[in-house]
């Protein structure tokens, strides 16, 4: 079986490909340099050479705050690199396994979210993950789309990773008090779309 790994040079990407390796996969990895997924033609040659059974889209655009002035490249890369790749597997009759954010909502619903729950995204990084959620939905029947909240892994930068480093050099921390969220540990992420 061929998985085809887009966004491998992140936390979850690197631990997805370390895993779907160590278990006898085929693994085709790709980051930005090996496939641009907001290039249609890019993804139709990919898929032609490499023939993948299956995709696990983990590539995405994740500067939250960067978005607001980014925008178009947020929307270039969450909602059409998501649309392109959906189209792709329609095309050869493939599943697509597609991650997702919790920034879908606007927090503040006072209990845990569900994936029945209202999408209200508050910022452009949100708005242009739910609108590739929506491009997967129109154009794929066979997609599974994953909402990870506050990705941490001992890869790449992140806010466990950040505290624990101030901590060591700081005798007392201030963080803001405002949000609440689920971490998800990227190794887990990985695991369960194996699993999956």
């Amino acid at each position: 079986m061929n998985i085809l790994i887009t966004g491998a040079q992140g936390q979850v990407g690197k631990e997805l490909t370390a895993i779907t390796k160590s278990r006898g996969y085929n693994v085709i990895a790709t980051g930005r340099n090996e496939l641009d997924i907001s290039k249609t033609e890019d993804i139709n040659k990919f898929f032609k050479q490499y023939k993948p059974d299956i995709v696990i889209n983990v590539a995405a655009y994740t500067a939250v705050d960067k978005a607001e002035e980014e925008n178009e490249i947020a929307y270039l890369i969450n909602r059409d690199g998501a649309k392109n790749i959906a189209i792709a597997c329609a095309s050869i009759s493939i599943p697509l396994f597609h991650i997702s954010t919790d920034y879908v909502f606007d927090g503040t619903k006072t209990e845990p979210y569900n994936e029945e729950d209202s999408v209200s995204p508050l910022g452009i990084y949100g708005d242009s993950k739910w609108q590739g959620e929506e491009a997967i939905r129109k154009n794929l029947s066979d997609a599974m789309i994953i909402r990870v909240a506050w990705v941490f892994g001992a890869q790449g930068n992140n806010f466990v990773k950040t505290m624990l480093r101030l901590a060591n050099e700081r005798d007392e921390l201030n963080v803001v008090a405002d949000q609440f969220g689920g971490p998800s540990p990227a190794k887990d992420i990985a695991e369960t779309l194996i699993n999956l």
